[in-house]
């Protein structure tokens, strides 16, 4: 494998006063070679082949009466992951870096994201696989994270930083990976792999602190378990990719991704949107000081909501969105798709009901994210200190 080398850059912080709703929160700075990362920058990459051309109205009314189930075979064998274009996507991927970090290539971008980088580095990748089937013979069309956006990360890592396949970790720890679609799908035989299925995965020293929510019971009326899995605490990089859709939270994206990352997320969604809990679970050390990058896989996407099928778009030039967005502070990119998946519901207008509208109006979290933790910056359209930018790749 090909290892190439530049100079390890070194970290420095821009500490920033924040208060009230206008302020700045504390947000590294990472610099190499003379240059800086904005940490309020939001990139959206698009291209219109990332896609092929998906038959959405086979999907309608994209619910649970088209997906397998107990006694229904499913409406279509077409699933949507199948109509990724995998080397549009590593392009794309290589444009983003470059776009968000202003370096010659991606891997100086990479560099200057992966601060102090060894090749002895242990990194994880998170994934969201929230509707996994957790049956190797039933594959869905229900959305969850697909391989192509992987295999381009890990090419990155282990081809161009020289990192060995058995330092990167896969995880999302509470859910499954299926064997075929994820597993089979990996071009990088030797990463290890970090579900539910894995013994003792989880770290008793270090948990979530809720400050001003308390978790509820359980099913079993029993308080929950919120440690950290070891592929986050044993790690010295995390990379968090994560999904373009709407929630009661009005957004599963980067922050609410980490739900996968503690045994007992159940206890977390009675009225999350408006809770403490998604900034206090981003605020745990191994998530805030670890989470280099945030890239969300919006080639497909839902507007409506986080368990079934991608839904066709109005507001982007394609049916599917065919874009990625990356970002190093969580708050900022979790803004901008929020805006996005809102201004889709007003397109939609009467296809959109009025429980999916009140949905995004459940955000407050991603204030509370910044006034309290200082995680990043929060705001709406028009955008005054999120730098966002959209490429054509």
């Amino acid at each position: 494998m090909k290892k190439t080398r530049d100079n390890i850059c070194r970290r420095t912080f821009l500490k920033v006063s924040s208060a009230a709703l206008v302020s700045w929160p504390v947000i590294p700075f990472l610099s190499c070679g003379g240059k800086e990362l904005i940490p309020n920058r939001i990139v959206r990459i698009h291209d219109p082949n990332a896609t092929r051309p998906w038959d959405y109205s086979a999907n309608a009314p994209w619910d649970h009466t088209v997906e397998p189930g107990d006694s229904n075979p499913g409406k279509t064998a077409e699933r949507y992951y199948d109509y990724i274009n995998e080397d549009v996507v590593a392009g794309m991927l290589d444009r983003g870096l470059r776009e968000l970090t202003s370096a010659r290539s991606a891997g100086e971008a990479w560099r200057m994201l992966l601060p102090d980088l060894q090749s002895s580095a242990k990194i994880s990748v998170k994934m969201n696989m929230n509707n996994a089937s957790y049956d190797e013979n039933v594959t869905t069309n229900r959305m969850d994270q697909t391989m192509p956006l992987v295999n381009a990360v890990l090419d990155d890592l282990v081809n161009s930083l020289g990192i060995a396949e058995e330092q990167i970790t896969l995880l999302d720890a509470s859910r499954w990976f299926h064997p075929v679609i994820m597993k089979g799908r990996c071009r990088f035989r030797n990463v290890q792999w970090v579900d539910s299925t894995v013994t003792d995965p989880w770290d008793r020293n270090e948990s979530v602190f809720f400050t001003r929510d308390q978790p509820t019971l359980d099913r079993n009326q029993r308080k929950g378990d919120f440690r950290m899995p070891k592929a986050y605490t044993q790690a010295d990089h995390i990379i968090n990719l994560c999904l373009m859709k709407n929630h009661g939270c009005g957004i599963t994206g980067a922050m609410k991704n980490h739900f996968g990352s503690i045994p007992s997320p159940e206890c977390l969604h009675e009225g999350l949107g408006d809770k403490s809990y998604l900034a206090d679970l981003c605020n745990t050390p191994s998530i805030r000081n670890k989470v280099r990058i945030n890239i969300a896989d919006a080639l497909f996407a839902n507007w409506h909501n986080n368990v079934w099928a991608p839904r066709p778009w109005k507001t982007f030039s394609e049916e599917s969105p065919n874009s990625l967005f990356l970002g190093t502070d969580p708050v900022a990119l979790d803004s901008v798709m929020l805006d996005h998946i809102t201004a889709e519901i007003q397109a939609q207008g009467d296809q959109a009901p009025e429980w999916v509208r009140e949905c995004v109006t459940h955000n407050s979290f991603l204030e509370y994210a910044m006034t309290f933790h200082s995680l990043g910056i929060f705001e709406h359209k028009p955008y005054q200190r999120i730098d966002y930018r959209v490429v054509e790749a």
